[in-house]
């Protein structure tokens, strides 16, 4: 399946297949949510296919039927490396990278391509990212490696340079609510749900009663914290157990609306936008960016909230 924002990247990735000019290394960035993974899966079995096929309009579809199609499926097609972040690790170790170099020097077995997908990219540390470099360096012939990450800024210049960047846009409005609509039909409010998500429809449909409550709520804090209303101690503790990414870009977010003076925001909202101004509400904006660079460390998650709000609280004592 190709989401409907998906198609002008895949119009990219089958007109370079068309032309014979596809590079053997691409990098798919975008805003997580967006289902970068899902395109990225599509290409790579796309690759492997043996016969690839025009489904509604979208070429290089892969058929389903075929030997390389079948063993993708169950995880065995020979042609094919996977490489992830692993569960309870905080990076990709160079051992994980090393198996692309160990993998390139296999002989094709079913599919006219060799195919190696690494998603979060940007999580290499700098053993694994100097290793992956080598391979990208002296590419093999017939070998495709495709790079998923939210955050290309972080690669290294050099890999960045060797890969073809395809930028997944986020979907219009309309793109997402149609999908949400579509997908999850029982929602009483898509359009709040999907400004919770910041227009990601994926994010969006996992959000439930408890999320959209803890959205409201956490403006609600940030407002007594800028009021000093209550203590930054206090409402830290609160929030202590909560998803501290899922927290940040909520404010980030904010920030942005406020800054293009978006319509329709809450009295809330209102309140801590007239508590800043709009220098104040550029530096808040920028020191939370750079507190989002921390959230894949190993951060003690009360002093990170207790940091963010003291941010809030500081912008709004100027």
């Amino acid at each position: 399946m190709i989401y409907s924002w998906h198609k002008p990247v895949w119009d990219q990735f089958s007109k370079a297949r068309r032309q014979d000019h596809l590079p053997h290394a691409l990098l798919l960035s975008g805003e997580e949510g967006i289902a970068k993974v899902e395109l990225a899966n599509n290409m790579v079995k796309s690759l492997l296919c043996t016969a690839p096929v025009s489904k509604d309009l979208i070429n290089y579809m892969p058929c389903d039927s075929c030997q390389a199609c079948k063993t993708y499926e169950s995880d065995a097609n020979p042609d094919y490396l996977h490489i992830d972040l692993l569960e309870s690790k905080q990076q990709i170790g160079i051992d994980q990278v090393r198996l692309i170099a160990n993998f390139l020097n296999y002989t094709r077995s079913l599919s006219q391509q060799r195919v190696v997908l690494l998603n979060s990219a940007d999580r290499m540390n700098v053993h694994a990212a100097n290793s992956l470099l080598k391979s990208l360096e002296e590419p093999t012939q017939d070998t495709v490696i495709i790079l998923i990450s939210s955050r290309p800024e972080s690669l290294l210049a050099t890999i960045k340079s060797r890969c073809q960047l395809l930028h997944i846009p986020l979907p219009t409005k309309q793109q997402a609510l149609d999908w949400l609509q579509k997908h999850k039909p029982e929602l009483e409010n898509p359009h709040k749900t999907l400004q919770i998500a910041h227009g990601k429809p994926l994010i969006a449909a996992d959000i439930d009663n408890e999320i959209i409550n803890n959205y409201e709520e956490l403006a609600g804090d940030i407002l007594d914290c800028c009021l000093e209303k209550k203590s930054i101690t206090e409402l830290a503790k609160k929030w202590e157990k909560g998803d501290i990414k899922q927290l940040l870009d909520w404010q980030i977010i904010w920030l942005q609306n406020y800054l293009k003076n978006a319509p329709n925001i809450s009295d809330k909202h209102k309140k801590i936008k007239e508590k800043l101004t709009t220098s104040q509400k550029w530096s808040l904006y920028q020191a939370l960016i750079e507190q989002k660079k921390l959230v894949h460390t190993s951060v003690n998650t009360l002093m990170f909230i207790e940091n963010m709000l003291l941010l809030w609280l500081k912008a709004s004592r100027c």
